[in-house]
């Protein structure tokens, strides 16, 4: 009985070798006859203003062998591209590339007064093509904005800086953020949302219709009104 079941599991071993080879064989002659190649990728996520940039990198793979290719590294050419924030590979035998693409967000535009850039929620440049008039839009004014910029871009990433907000200078005192109706509003380096937090809850938004032009939130929960920007003193509520 035992002697049956070896003999058995033997030949059922042995036609399964014989048809791996066959198969292999098979899938062989395909691949040599090109029937494999790479013909058609099909891209998803893209913009058509960022489609210039992705498929030259792509147009590259057309033509090669499907299973030669890794995933992997087209995902981190792709991921390596100004605005691309990640992509996803799939394969679609026998002759097909699916891309998934994920683009980077920016959260602000930065001007030096010559040029002015994208960003994103890390200070990492963007193509022009991310360039927007609905973004937040920092202008460098004299200060420091190298200590200034990573706060702000994390405060514009969480959606918080206020739709009253016309644009934000970097002066020597730090963020001075410009709302819409004139009033300047000093938020120095850092604790950008709590300082705005606390101009609002103080009723800042109504000093300018009261002669005040400037409003400086760097004083521990304190606002500080003034009627000229250029004078130091002012009442504090």
């Amino acid at each position: 009985m035992r002697i049956g079941l070896r003999s058995g599991f033997v030949r059922l071993f042995g036609a399964l070798l014989v048809t791996t080879a066959v198969l292999m064989l098979v899938f062989r002659y395909l691949e040599g006859s090109g029937e494999f190649d790479l013909r058609e990728i099909g891209v998803y996520g893209c913009r058509t203003v960022d489609s210039a940039t992705v498929a030259p990198a792509l147009h590259a793979y057309l033509g090669r062998p499907l299973p030669g290719l890794s995933a992997r590294g087209i995902e981190s050419e792709l991921a390596s591209i100004p605005g691309i924030d990640s992509a996803e590979v799939l394969f679609d035998l026998p002759d097909r590339l699916d891309v998934v693409i994920s683009l980077s967000r920016p959260v602000l535009v930065l001007c030096d007064g010559a040029a002015e850039v994208a960003l994103t929620g890390r200070c990492e440049p963007l193509p022009p093509t991310f360039l927007s008039d609905t973004l937040p839009r920092v202008e460098i004014s004299g200060g420091d904005y190298h200590r200034v910029l990573p706060g702000l871009a994390e405060w514009a990433s969480t959606g918080g800086i206020p739709d009253t907000v016309d644009r934000i200078l970097v002066e020597p005192s730090g963020a001075v953020a410009i709302a819409t109706d004139g009033m300047r509003i000093i938020l120095g380096y850092s604790d950008f949302d709590s300082r705005m937090q606390t101009f609002v809850s103080s009723g800042g938004r109504c000093a300018m219709r009261n002669g005040w032009v400037e409003a400086d939130t760097r004083f521990d929960g304190q606002l500080v009104l003034r009627g000229n920007p250029s004078n130091r003193a002012g009442v504090s509520i």
